[in-house]
């Protein structure tokens, strides 16, 4: 549901002219801090998620952090180029393993903010992203998984 509301935004931004699609993009100062705070909430060890602390609300998609591998500190470098009007790159330290590395952080939005890793805002933006497959359901309505056997035919 949360995708398709996107999603829909998004289409809608295409379908405006260019001065209607500018209001939804944040202010840069706006985007810096949504970025700030989820390199905060990663620092102390919070998964990628919503963020509610600020106004609006932010919500952060970062499917590319190691399992277990910790954020040490953060230096964000600025505005760059990048596939949307609001982009930031920034230095991470991290441990475990030990790495440091320049990732780049895409703003999109109002309220919420959205603030992907801008590997995952190409992915979403090309439909690549990775979706669980649904468990198939039986005819009697229970899963797959819960059936003692395979259905015979007749």
């Amino acid at each position: 549901m949360l995708v398709c509301a996107l999603l829909f935004a998004g289409a809608s931004i295409g379908c405006q002219s260019s001065n209607r699609a500018e209001k939804y993009i944040p202010a840069e100062d706006l985007a810096e801090s949504a970025v700030r705070a989820a390199l905060v909430d990663w620092r102390e060890g919070k998964p990628a998620g919503q963020i509610e602390r600020m106004k609006p609300s932010v919500q952060v998609v970062d499917t590319h952090r190691p399992a277990g591998q910790e954020l040490v500190e953060f230096e964000i470098l600025g505005p760059v180029a990048g596939p949307a009007p609001r982009c930031f790159a920034a230095k991470v330290v991290l441990r475990n393993p030990d790495a440091e590395e320049r990732v780049r952080f895409v703003v999109v939005g109002i309220d919420p903010l959205w603030v992907f890793r801008q590997e995952d805002y190409e992915m979403f933006t090309r439909w690549d992203m990775v979706m669980p497959e649904p468990e198939p359901a039986n005819p009697d309505g229970g899963s797959a998984a819960s059936a003692s056997q395979e259905p015979t035919r007749e």
